[in-house]
């Protein structure tokens, strides 16, 4: 029951902040109890670190897209085209983790 900072971001996720008093519950000098309270909330209209790695593999998804696009109407690089589409699988499942564990985190708060 000690308490912290929280910042909350624009899409509802959290970060606990600076270290702000100790409760009554202290077991030892300088240690805290592990239990955390809200001391002071704000609020920030950034991104993010989920959203932020969110961004990149959405990036990384059109890219590639564009590359098979272009590729197959060119009708070269097959292999290339092959081992972008499995890109592009790994980067959709990165982007099911992330949601996943976005969500897992909303629903602990």
């Amino acid at each position: 029951m000690c308490f912290y900072d929280q910042q909350i971001y624009a899409c509802g996720d959290y970060k606990w902040c600076r270290f702000r008093a100790h409760c009554a519950r202290e077991y030892r000098t300088g240690e805290t109890c592990g239990m955390k309270l809200i001391y002071e909330t704000t609020r920030t209209s950034g991104k993010c670190q989920m959203c932020k790695k969110k961004d990149v593999t959405l990036r990384k998804i059109a890219m590639a897209s564009e590359r098979v696009q272009r590729w197959e109407s060119e009708g070269i690089h097959p292999i290339s085209t092959d081992k972008e589409k499995d890109l592009i699988m790994r980067c959709q499942d990165e982007l099911n983790e992330i949601e996943y564990m976005r969500q897992t985190r909303l629903r602990s708060l």
